[in-house]
């Protein structure tokens, strides 16, 4: 996210952009990769800013704290525009400076922060930009971000030549989808396992029945079990419960919904079943992701 801004500075050679490091008491932070970074102070030693990103990774829910959203508030109320990057959606929704605009999130997190705030309009692309707010889901999207900033804000030639310094050749449309097509990702263009698949994400909460799976596409048990098996290595049974358990998995690191909610919310009816069968598959219990 700060290389388009350095080479923005670098290819007009004119200080375009400076940007400051901030938490919310100073001194050195460590990255999701582990890596240390030193800020240049703390929130407590600023008072306004132009523009304010927040910058969020994993567990955005275990950084809230009131020092840090009333320093959002207090941005917002100046003036500031304020961007998200990855999670950070999370946090300035929680600030409640997100009420009424349109943003994204990641997509592991979309489903939890958009029953989190419905008072927000949470889309599934690339990039969202809302009057005086901008998000974007994190990683790649990131760069997308900020070369837009630079393109509204100088102009789309220094943005084209910041992408070429950066060997980013191909622009994306900010409503792309976050994810790769279920085709891409399976390695397959078989029209029904496709849709078995996407009948299975979409009825996570009351699994339907593999009899009701194959009606649906109009082949027989047989030949979806062959397809299964062929593609993926699994029974459409036991790939389907998979899928269920790992929803439940981002939903117990993501959320603060107890585990008998999310064992629900994931079809399983028996609070027993869905422990079992957790830690077959995580070789972990669902109380331990926490």
């Amino acid at each position: 996210m700060l290389a388009p801004l350095r080479h923005a500075n670098r290819t007009s050679n004119d200080m375009l952009y400076e940007w400051y490091l901030l938490s919310e008491f100073g001194g050195m932070i460590c990255s999701s990769d582990e890596i240390e970074i030193k800020c240049n102070s703390s929130i407590n030693e600023v008072d306004k800013c132009e523009m304010l990103v927040i910058c969020s990774g994993t567990h955005p829910q275990a950084e809230l704290t009131p020092g840090l959203l009333a320093f959002i508030r207090r941005q917002s109320h100046y003036g500031a525009e304020i961007g998200c990057q990855d999670t950070g959606a999370f946090i300035v929704a929680s600030a409640g400076v997100l009420d009424g605009y349109r943003a994204t999130t990641h997509w592991e997190n979309y489903a939890s922060t958009v029953d989190s705030f419905p008072n927000v309009n949470f889309a599934q692309e690339l990039l969202v930009i809302d009057r005086k707010r901008f998000s974007c889901p994190g990683a790649l999207s990131g760069l997308d971000m900020m070369l837009h900033l630079v393109s509204e804000q100088h102009g789309s030639e220094l943005a084209t030549s910041v992408a070429d310094e950066l060997v980013y050749t191909q622009q994306r449309a900010h409503t792309e989808p976050q994810r790769r097509s279920l085709q891409i990702r399976l390695d397959s263009r078989n029209a029904n396992l496709i849709e078995a698949i996407q009948l299975m994400e979409k009825n996570i909460e009351e699994p339907l029945l593999i009899s009701d799976l194959v009606e649906y596409i109009g082949i027989s048990d047989r030949e979806l079990e062959r397809l299964f098996k062929r593609h993926l290595q699994q029974t459409p049974k036991a790939f389907y419960r998979q899928l269920r358990l790992e929803k439940a998995r981002w939903m117990l690191q993501q959320t603060l919904d107890s585990v008998t909610a999310i064992s629900m919310a994931c079809g399983f009816a028996s609070l027993s079943h869905f422990t079992r069968s957790y830690q077959q598959l995580f070789s972990k219990k669902p109380s331990q992701e926490r």
